[in-house]
């Protein structure tokens, strides 16, 4: 109840808040979290026993991996790098709440953005370098485009995982530094 009344009484803060922390741009300044993911991307993308795990899944099995991967993402950062904020003063408990939904929101973004990337970039690379046949024999079956989309799918979400687990190896201020929006002084 006291979020929902937050969140409704400073729906354009918020928003604001968000866009001026620019979350695209998370993940591309976390050097260890961009080598984690492409790591392991690339580690999804050479194992064939990845292309027969991707085929055999559906669409509704590789959405609970890309929710449970950006979420598992999400919440190391977050709790890694201790971006969430206690309210010990009851005086600025709303503050506190707002700043901790804009860092959840901001982060979140800053994952989806790496997730779509990398999934762009792993539809791509595997479509350059696995050949048809190469991959038809390896999963029993055609390879068409379907197949390639769920190898992409689910590599998008191992390199998230391993974004994540690169992401917690980074300095709290870096982390600070790219999460958050750079305010000059005033004065």
């Amino acid at each position: 109840m006291f979020l929902a009344q937050v969140l409704t009484g400073n729906i354009r803060l918020l928003l604001g808040m968000i866009v001026a922390n620019k979350p695209w741009r998370l993940i591309p300044r976390l050097s260890r979290a961009m080598l984690g993911a492409l790591a392991a991307g690339v580690f999804a993308l050479v194992t064939s026993d990845v292309w027969r795990i991707a085929a055999s899944l559906n669409a509704l099995r590789l959405t609970v991996l890309t929710v449970i991967s950006a979420g598992a993402a999400i919440v190391a950062l977050i709790v890694a790098h201790g971006l969430w904020e206690r309210a010990p003063d009851p005086r600025v408990r709303e503050q506190v709440a707002l700043f901790n939904v804009v860092t959840t929101i901001t982060v979140a973004l800053g994952i989806g953005s790496l997730y779509l990337a990398l999934f762009v970039i792993s539809l791509a690379v595997a479509g350059l370098t696995i050949d048809d046949a190469l991959l038809a024999r390896s999963i029993g079956q055609p390879a068409g485009l379907d197949e390639y989309l769920r190898l992409a799918w689910l590599t998008a979400s191992v390199a998230t995982v391993g974004g994540a687990l690169g992401g917690t190896v980074e300095s709290d201020s870096a982390v600070r530094e790219a999460a958050y929006a750079h305010r000059g002084s005033a004065d």
